[in-house]
């Protein structure tokens, strides 16, 4: 081989040799992987079929835009929903690493997944907006999941992040409730900070996982006059 072609092939080699890469999701190491899930991880993520369904961003088990269980809830105050995975065994064992054990590596991953699910369906956005936890929670964790989610998804997509909604008093956790308890423990728990008017403005709202929606329902009141799509990394 040719000096020169030596010199071409050098960054590729380099790249192999030093810049590889865990899979977050099962630790393989590849230079394809830039934090990204490997192919069989990715294989073991249940994607929701298309079309989905407009209420909580999961597989359609009829002919209408909505799944039965969005069909029992009524009207949600929201345009579309995207879920990046129904979940299954492996996609429970991603989001309570990610949520619980401090796996803030698999952010990058699940935005990487979010931006091909947004960039398939053309939608345009002014601000992506996290669903914010009460600071004591937040202080107790280290991190909000859904803030990380989202600052993975402004580098991915080019979109403003903006904390505009603020958690105005302390909940109990979520998934300890039925749906009856979710609806009341949520009520009046989101505020839009002072100064600010979404009136008009196209924003996508984000969370870690879509159960019943009452999150996203109470933050959605708190930003009276946007046009709201909502993204959730998974969906029980």
């Amino acid at each position: 081989m040719r000096f020169y072609d030596k010199l071409k092939v050098l960054p590729a080699t380099l790249a192999g040799e030093v810049l590889t890469f865990p899979c977050p999701g099962c630790g393989t190491v590849s230079v394809e992987n830039w934090n990204r899930f490997c192919t069989d991880c990715r294989s073991k993520l249940q994607r929701p079929s298309e079309p989905h369904c407009r209420g909580c961003g999961g597989s359609i088990d009829g002919i209408l835009d909505y799944c039965s269980k969005c069909l029992e809830f009524g009207v949600r105050p929201w345009n579309n929903a995207f879920a990046l995975f129904e979940i299954n065994e492996f996609g429970r064992a991603m989001i309570h690493r990610y949520k619980y054990r401090g796996g803030i590596e698999l952010a990058r991953a699940f935005a990487q997944i979010g931006n091909e699910t947004l960039l398939h369906a053309k939608t345009q956005f002014d601000m992506i907006v996290p669903i914010p936890l009460h600071w004591t929670r937040q202080l107790q964790r280290g991190y909000n999941q859904a803030q990380l989610f989202g600052l993975q998804l402004h580098h991915e997509l080019n979109i403003p992040l903006c904390n505009i909604i603020r958690r105005c008093r302390r909940t109990r956790r979520q998934a300890t409730l039925n749906r009856e308890a979710r609806i009341k423990n949520l009520k009046n728990a989101f505020v839009l900070r002072k100064g600010v008017s979404v009136d008009g403005l196209k924003i996508l709202l984000i969370d870690d996982v879509f159960t019943t929606g009452s999150t996203l329902t109470e933050a959605c009141r708190a930003m009276p006059g946007a046009d709201i799509t909502v993204m959730t990394i998974g969906r029980r």
